[in-house]
């Protein structure tokens, strides 16, 4: 099975992921630098010219290194990748998620990749990531020798808008939010902007740099805040879900959580307007 076909029939069964559009040839592939733990795979198997590789992404800024096994084509490798926005500085000192090796076929690989990969990368991931933000609630926006934009933030919620809502890709060489190639400049620029006013709507400041120097735009504000629903915080989305669930499995004795989990917020629960519940001792 060719590379490409096992990673797109991989994704149908990890549900949120993403595969690539094209496979890459791993000799002269940069995103190996990004690789996190590349588990069983020798360093050598990059100098090899006809070992292809795919990527998978999810919404959250995660990424998945998928290649065969060298040797042993039985097999394929999946690899975790450093989350969207981090260098390996930001995860020194976490215990990194394993890559792993699969079988060739998807039905069989997917529960592996479940058990024995997923879990232990999306405890991993949001440390990382929240070390590499730039600022409280701060998006940043650079444009490359093409002039087309290149989006870096520390917050997962950012990331789930962009990939899952904006159009935008993650590009595996270099962790960074960017649009297709092949959108117009105008059509990106159209994209770009509708993407960056829904960023200012959940909180987000957005920051711009260009030759011409930085521009800062704050977030906005609803016309009426007492009227309607709430503006959506910045980590309201399904990993909040996600988090909380490791939260309740907190009360079982044998769990063991890394501390990020531990120690974070419960989100606040909403208020309902007009309604006052007082309490009064006689």
């Amino acid at each position: 099975m060719h590379i490409a076909e096992f990673t797109h029939a991989l994704a149908e069964r990890l549900p949120g992921w993403q595969p690539s559009r094209a496979a890459v040839p791993i000799a002269t592939d940069p995103a190996s630098n990004r690789i996190w733990d590349s588990g069983p795979l020798p360093y050598s198997a990059f100098q090899t010219d006809d070992v292809q590789r795919s990527v998978l992404t999810h919404r959250w800024g995660l990424q998945l290194y998928v290649m065969p096994r060298p040797h042993r084509p039985q097999e394929y490798l999946v690899l975790p990748m450093l989350p969207a926005n981090t260098s390996h500085q930001h995860v020194q000192g976490l215990r990194a998620p394993r890559g792993i090796a699969v079988p060739a076929d998807p039905v069989r690989a997917a529960p592996r990749v479940h058990r024995q990969l997923l879990a232990d990368y999306r405890f991993a991931a949001p440390t990382a990531i929240r070390r590499s933000s730039p600022g409280h609630l701060q998006v940043h926006v650079t444009f490359d020798d093409r002039q087309r934009p290149r989006i870096r933030t520390g917050y997962i919620g950012a990331f789930t808008e962009l990939l899952a809502h904006g159009g935008f890709l993650l590009d595996p060489a270099t962790g960074e939010c960017h649009l297709p190639d092949t959108l117009t400049p105008e059509q990106t620029r159209r994209q770009l902007i509708k993407s960056l006013q829904r960023l200012r709507h959940r909180d987000f400041h957005i920051t711009m740099h260009a030759t011409q120097g930085s521009r800062s735009h704050p977030p906005l504000r609803p016309a009426n805040p007492g009227k309607g629903a709430p503006p959506i915080s910045p980590t309201d989305d399904a990993f909040v879900r996600y988090r909380l669930s490791l939260l309740r499995r907190a009360s079982r004795p044998s769990s063991r959580l890394p501390r990020w989990v531990r120690l974070a917020p419960r989100p606040a629960a909403r208020r309902h307007h007009g309604a006052c519940v007082c309490a009064a001792r006689n």
